[in-house]
């Protein structure tokens, strides 16, 4: 095995490892551990929202998740593809959503661009994509403060 392929493994590595953490900062409600994903200059392009700016994604995710009694996120079948020090993904998910006892699933895709930085691999633009749902939508409202 030469070195290039030594350290394209741990890049793979790596950035699987961000998909991972933004789910569990996602269900744990960390906003830390949820910005340290994404650049500085970060874009979401979201189901039915976009936002600009790391600072952005990560109010608008915990406006949007920090009132449900609980979630989960899960990343599947994870496809990865590094030129030099950019890296695109494409992956699966399901996002599981509770409020008072009602459900919504959403399964879909995420789409991510990834940049090398000082602080490791992070996200530089995601896009999210709903493909099915099943349960009640309504468990998404943003509750009006």
């Amino acid at each position: 095995m030469h070195s290039n392929d030594v350290q394209e493994l741990l890049d793979r590595a790596a950035i699987t490892d961000v998909l991972y953490r933004i789910a569990r900062a996602m269900d744990s409600k960390d906003w830390e551990l949820l910005a340290a994903g994404y650049t500085e200059d970060a874009q979401g392009d979201y189901v039915n929202a976009a936002a600009d700016g790391r600072a952005e994604i990560v109010k608008g995710t915990r406006a949007f998740l920090g009132s449900l009694d609980a979630t989960h996120h899960a990343v599947h079948n994870i496809e990865v593809s590094i030129d030099g020090d950019t890296a695109t993904t494409h992956a699966t998910m399901t996002a599981q959503h509770v409020r008072g006892g009602e459900q919504f699933l959403l399964g879909g895709t995420y789409d991510d661009t990834f940049r090398r930085t000082e602080q490791g691999w992070q996200i530089s633009n995601r896009r999210i994509r709903g493909l099915w749902s099943t349960g009640d939508p309504t468990v998404l409202t943003v509750p009006v403060s």
